[in-house]
């Protein structure tokens, strides 16, 4: 159980990115109103794959509505909470995530072992912004 949501952001990252599967990344990135959580650049299959990233420890509600208003600046936007929540995803939100396509559901439990609850599909069209240029080109 997770009490801070810098605590269930550091448990996955540590995890998600222990051999280095993102090649460029930046946490609070403003790429939108508000910032994405974190953005990655991973290279996927001989392809180049945006990902956006929200954490939250309770407001389902928000964090789709974040995740959502990722979408145009990303190949796939995840939303990442606590593995408690996995049962209210599965139970309420699947249509919702059909839906949407491009919006995906890992959960996360305290050691940071994380389990992907909804794989979302890859979007091809992009909206790049200078901040998302930057993240590409920057040094890391």
């Amino acid at each position: 159980m997770f009490l801070q949501e810098k605590e269930l952001k550091e448990a996955f990252w540590k995890s998600y990115n222990r051999k280095g599967r993102a090649i460029k990344w930046q946490f609070e990135c403003p790429v939108r109103e508000g910032n994405a959580d974190l953005i990655t650049i991973e290279s996927f299959q001989q392809k180049y794959q945006i990902n956006a990233f929200e954490f939250k420890l309770n407001d389902i509600k928000k964090v789709f509505l974040q995740a959502e208003g990722n979408l145009p600046y990303c190949n796939k936007s995840w939303v990442v909470i606590p593995a408690e929540k996995k049962e209210l995803i599965e139970n309420r939100y699947m249509n919702y995530l059909k839906e949407k396509k491009y919006i995906g559901v890992i959960v996360v439990e305290s050691g940071g072992r994380y389990t992907i609850v909804y794989q979302p599909k890859f979007k091809k069209e992009l909206r790049f912004s200078q901040t998302l240029l930057n993240v590409c080109f920057a040094e890391v």
